[in-house]
């Protein structure tokens, strides 16, 4: 029997002579939004976990011998709380910055009218820079 090999998708996407990179395929709407979710709360985890570490140091260094247990857990939910709130604002860019990683990048079509005029240059639409002086 002959073994069947496989064909090379990688070779086969792009053409031999080109040296560009074969371009991302196009994400739907419901992959994008779960993408997005799950980087939210991975930001919400680690700013909680910051928090966390925080407050184990605060509570060593404090004197307060009559704190009970259900206060720490409370103050717990109360940072997990806080964390969520934070990443939900994309406060601290981690989300952001997990989706630049995972998520092919965006058309240029996908562009602001505004942002789209200022992205290609001085074009109709784009904010006036004032006269240019040559500052040799």
């Amino acid at each position: 029997m002959t073994p069947i090999a496989a064909p090379n998708t990688v070779a086969a996407s792009r053409d031999a002579s080109s040296s560009e990179p074969a371009p991302a395929p196009a994400l739907d709407e419901a992959t994008r939004a779960r993408a997005e979710k799950a980087a939210v709360q991975f930001e919400g985890y680690m700013i909680a976990e910051m928090l966390k570490q925080a407050r184990s140091g605060l509570r060593e260094l404090s004197d307060d011998e009559g704190r009970s247990r259900t206060h720490d857990e409370m103050q717990d939910v109360a940072d997990r709380a806080v964390a969520d709130a934070l990443a939900a604002s994309r406060a601290f860019g981690i989300a952001d910055a997990v989706l630049r990683q995972v998520l092919p990048p965006a058309a240029p079509a996908a562009l602001k009218p505004a942002a789209a005029a200022v992205a290609q240059g001085a074009g109709e639409g784009a904010p006036s820079r004032g006269p240019q002086r040559d500052i040799r």
